[in-house]
């Protein structure tokens, strides 16, 4: 076990803009281990695997990793988040006040459900006051948004056929019946679109689901409302099915990389809004971004099964009720 340390002169992670989560990390902050700690991630740490770390040290041990750690990405407020390289093909996921943990519950669950889904295996989650540090391993790949503009039809042709094949591996995963429209975890539904919004009572239908999408904080004139409801294809059998749902597929989210002189899909990232959700949730959410004169063509690849074209009557209900927002 390691020393504890003089926490008088508590180190910090110096050099960076005070925008920086970096900035305000030090080996004095509370670290706690929320999930299991893998053998790489233990070992990045300098963690003996037969004794746990003293909080004090292992904050420590953590600042000297992420003050060596090559950025990979950072959010638009890099004091909320940002992706960290570590090194040994470990990720790292750093998030202020993470409201829940599903990306990382959800990489768990496909690990043993889907081992073989395009997905980051996880490696351990820890708390360091009020960051959150996810580790999860790294393949040496690029975004598809990086490559997209540039690639020639048969290449989009080829990558859409690809992501066919993961998602309809995805949407197997089965949701028992009866079972809440929520995330492997019991998190409960989220609508991010503008601003989010989180479902207070457990959602059992697809009206149910319908009704939370409808009763926004800005849900416009009740005319308008009841007019939209009355077109909704959700009173109408067969229900759709409930279908695990990655809830963010978008190019920025897809690793790819070329491999005998083929582009391959070599994962999906960001989990963080995954549920299971109505099997059309996945067209109206690969969409959301989507702007009236966007020139991005991606939309037109979006593979068949999620597709707006598959659930054209839902993604145009939905499109209206967006109105309401503008």
């Amino acid at each position: 076990m390691f020393p504890p340390r003089n926490l008088e002169n508590a180190t910090v992670v110096e050099g960076y803009g005070e925008d920086d989560m970096r900035t305000s990390i030090r080996s004095s902050d509370s670290a706690e281990v929320i999930f299991p700690l893998s053998d790489t991630v233990r070992s990045l740490l300098g963690m003996s695997n037969s004794a746990e770390m003293q909080p004090q040290c292992l904050a420590q041990r953590l600042v000297d990793v992420i003050g060596s750690s090559k950025v990979v990405w950072k959010g638009p407020f890099a004091r909320q988040k940002m992706v960290l390289s570590c090194g040994h093909n470990v990720i790292l996921k750093a998030v202020r006040n993470l409201d829940d943990t599903t990306e990382y519950t959800t990489l768990a669950y496909l690990h043993q459900r889907k081992p073989n889904i395009a997905a980051p295996k996880p490696l351990g989650l820890i708390r360091l006051n009020d960051i959150s540090l996810i580790f999860m391993t790294h393949l040496h790949s690029t975004t598809l948004a990086e490559v997209w503009p540039s690639l020639k039809t048969a290449l989009k042709v080829s990558i859409k056929e690809q992501l066919t094949l993961i998602l309809n591996d995805l949407r197997s995963l089965p949701c028992e019946t009866g079972n809440p429209f929520e995330g492997v975890r019991g998190e409960g539904c989220k609508d991010i679109r503008r601003h989010l919004r989180r479902s207070i009572t457990p959602i059992l239908t697809v009206e149910e689901f319908e009704g939370f999408l409808f009763n926004s904080d800005r849900a416009g004139g009740e005319v308008f409302v009841e007019l939209l409801r009355q077109l909704s294809p959700a009173t109408q059998s067969p229900s759709p099915a409930v279908v695990f749902t990655h809830g963010d597929l978008r190019p920025e989210n897809i690793a790819v990389k070329y491999e005998n002189n083929e582009l391959i899909v070599s994962e999906l990232i960001d989990w963080e809004y995954s549920r299971f959700y109505p099997e059309y949730y996945e067209a109206i959410r690969c969409t959301n971004c989507m702007a009236p004169y966007d020139e991005n063509d991606w939309h037109l690849f979006i593979p068949d099964c999620v597709s707006p074209k598959r659930y054209m009557h839902w993604w145009l209900l939905d499109r209206a009720r967006e109105v309401r927002n503008v």
